[in-house]
């Protein structure tokens, strides 16, 4: 069979990037050094195109691993809808205790700020989400973006703040969860990993993005499910949502009836438009 199309030009087409270094770390105990790396999505023409807003996604693991590729799948929904998206490894608690991967995270937002004009990017424009312990570094971003400490690197001509935090059930308070002799709700190894064996009262409410949160957070976003086994809803995302609408910052909550941890009920395409409205939301005031 032969046939002649003529097929009109209805959407724009995407490249995607994969295992761009975005900063170098110290490797083997020091005693190296290695690249951490960052996938993105963006338009494939770019020449001429006008800056678009960035969606930054940070994979969990509890600390201990991490897959930069492992959401990209869903996050094309979001580049389909006129955003660029990055997605990033960061060293984990085997290699690097706190506050190693928020000083990773950070240098990727400065990163993306850096070679915006080259990804269509808006440096206005970027939010920062992340699942689990990436909800945990998503929101400690948003709430220590006056904190110099953790701005190491690169690019340190420009900052780490962004303009929206989306958190899907991360930890956001590692200061008054259990320590490993008593019954927690995440695994007992999990924090003295993530914070350090001995870990001080002071190394937690430093990791805690319900202590560092002030009047000067960009809004959030928070989702969390009602049947969470490991993280508390009611001590976390509950209690988060109150002190944030305390201090003034626009926040807004969806409690995912009968959703476990790291549910697919989160990446549906109903919670998908949710959260671009919450960000076209904040957009609208920029």
């Amino acid at each position: 069979m032969k046939e002649e199309l003529c097929a009109r030009r209805e959407r724009e087409v995407l490249a995607l990037a994969t295992d761009i270094a975005y900063s170098v770390v110290p490797d083997w105990y020091g005693s190296g050094c290695r690249s951490l790396k960052m996938n993105l999505i963006f338009p494939k023409v770019r020449e001429g195109h006008a800056p678009q807003p960035c969606l930054l996604f940070v994979c969990g693991g509890a600390y201990s691993v991490v897959n930069a590729a492992v959401w990209m799948p869903e996050m094309l929904y979001f580049a389909r809808r006129g955003f660029t998206v990055a997605t990033i490894e960061y060293r984990t608690s085997n290699q690097a205790c706190f506050p190693a991967a928020l000083i990773d995270v950070k240098a990727a937002v400065r990163f993306l700020k850096a070679h915006a004009q080259a990804f269509c990017i808006d440096p206005r424009r970027i939010v920062i989400a992340g699942e689990s312990a990436g909800g945990t570094l998503s929101a400690l971003v948003g709430t220590t973006a006056a904190q110099s400490a953790y701005e190491q690197g690169d690019h340190l001509d420009h900052d780490s703040s962004v303009a929206a935090v989306v958190d899907f059930y991360g930890p956001v308070d590692l200061e008054h969860m259990a320590r490993p002799e008593e019954d927690g709700d995440v695994h007992n190894w999990t924090l003295p990993a993530f914070l350090g064996a001995g870990y001080t009262p002071e190394t937690a409410r430093a990791a805690s993005a319900m202590a560092q949160a002030t009047a000067g957070a960009p809004p959030f976003l928070i989702l969390h499910g009602t049947e969470d086994a490991l993280v508390d809803i009611r001590t976390q995302s509950d209690a988060f949502y109150e002190r944030l609408r305390a201090l003034g910052v626009p926040v807004t909550y969806y409690r995912l009836q009968g959703a476990g941890h790291g549910d697919d009920a989160f990446y549906q395409d109903a919670i998908k438009e949710k959260i671009l409205r919450f960000m076209h939301g904040v957009f609208g005031g920029i």
